[in-house]
């Protein structure tokens, strides 16, 4: 087979995941950040720390600093989340320093569900999950898709899954 003879992912029109979703992922990282810190300034204040202040001044300020970090690759990595959809599969892309590409055949999809956790719910988002055959958890998930699209695209899967289970394959 003339490999230049194969469909181009490249010339595909990939969809940005919607932008209400940078917010959600903002919101459960300052979350995260706020705890962590919370913690573990709890923790210390139990410890026998000669220089309390300074103890929380530098762990305080490596929080920062690392939520800074996990701040700017959120809103980096962001851009890098888009999703296609050809004839006989489904593509998703991610990734900032490592980019990852997965495809995934309709004929090889079990079931795929709607996701929506309360940040998600505040801002109208969905995440679709679609599961193969052979595993409990899902084997794709794009997140951060407005309801009509995350059913439309559900819809359309499960529609293509059910017409290759149906065809002959004399």
């Amino acid at each position: 087979m003339d490999a230049a003879a194969l469909p181009q992912v490249e010339t595909l029109t990939f969809h940005s995941i919607e932008k209400k979703y940078l917010r959600v992922s903002i919101i459960t990282s300052a979350i995260f950040w706020t705890l962590a810190l919370a913690g573990g300034l709890s923790i210390s204040a139990f410890g026998d720390i000669d220089n309390r202040p300074l103890a929380y001044a530098i762990f305080g300020g490596g929080v920062l600093l690392l939520a800074l970090a996990n701040l700017t690759f959120i809103r980096a990595s962001f851009k890098k989340k888009k999703y296609a959809l050809r004839e006989r599969d489904i593509i998703y892309t991610k990734g900032l320093w490592w980019s990852v590409r997965t495809s995934i055949p309709f004929n090889r999809i079990q079931h795929a569900e709607l996701k929506q956790g309360p940040f998600e719910r505040m801002y109208g988002l969905h995440s679709l999950k679609v599961f193969t055959a052979g595993g409990q958890s899902s084997d794709l998930v794009i997140p951060g898709l407005k309801e009509e699209t995350a059913q439309s695209i559900k819809d359309f899967i499960l529609g293509k899954t059910s017409q290759d289970g149906s065809e002959s394959t004399d």
